[in-house]
């Protein structure tokens, strides 16, 4: 989904991420500590890409930094791409994490249907948080209380993880609430990640919806 200038203006945060839980899942490939193991074999060939398109981004990004210092705009070639990189990043995520049983497409694209990750293309950029060098400084600053948060939530996720692999293996699903509670800990994940990378200057939410 390609994003669009003030595409929602009025309608909530501009960075949006929702993961369907699915009814049944794989016991094989989400077998307590095993699953989690051919996962990550099977995730290598992403995880090679990934490296590289994640530096690709941050050059991408630093040049940003630039073309908004004098335009005060994100040019939208490179918000793409960086909007691209991150979900190829999230459908890999969500994958390994067992949100969804579906290998992740090779695509910078909604390539699996049950992963929507929307981002609002912004009419403009605050230059002050985009200042080359110094604007990501800045933004880890403003970040700390959530990055404090993210680090407990973390933890839980994995223990979450953890106990989904086990609630798998004996009733064949992920449990709602727990599935809940995963992609909101990703979501909170994401937004930041968004916020730091200039993606959106909005803000990111202490909230897991």
């Amino acid at each position: 989904m390609e994003p669009t200038p003030g595409a929602s203006a009025g309608s909530g945060y501009p960075v949006r991420l929702e993961i369907e839980r699915p009814g049944a899942q794989s016991r094989l490939t989400n077998f307590p500590f095993l699953g989690g193991l051919i996962r990550a074999v099977l995730l290598i060939p992403h995880l090679v890409i990934l490296n590289l398109l994640s530096l690709a981004a941050n050059v991408a990004y630093f040049i940003a930094t630039f073309a908004i210092l004098f335009t005060g705009r994100y040019p939208l070639g490179l918000f793409n791409f960086a909007v691209g990189v991150t979900r190829w990043n999230t459908a890999v995520l969500a994958y390994w994490s067992h949100l969804c049983d579906e290998y992740p497409p090779f695509s910078m694209e909604s390539g699996n249907p049950r992963i929507l990750l929307e981002v609002d293309y912004p009419d403009r950029s605050t230059r002050l948080l985009n200042l080359p060098w110094l604007g990501m400084l800045v933004k880890l600053v403003l970040l700390t209380p959530h990055l404090i948060i993210l680090g407990f939530l973390l933890f839980a996720f994995s223990i979450v993880t953890l106990v989904s692999e086990f609630a798998i293996l004996f009733t064949g699903s992920y449990p709602q609430p727990l599935h809940t509670f995963a992609v909101g800990v990703s979501r909170w994940w994401t937004r930041t990640n968004a916020y730091l990378v200039a993606i959106t200057d909005r803000y990111p939410p202490f909230s897991l919806s």
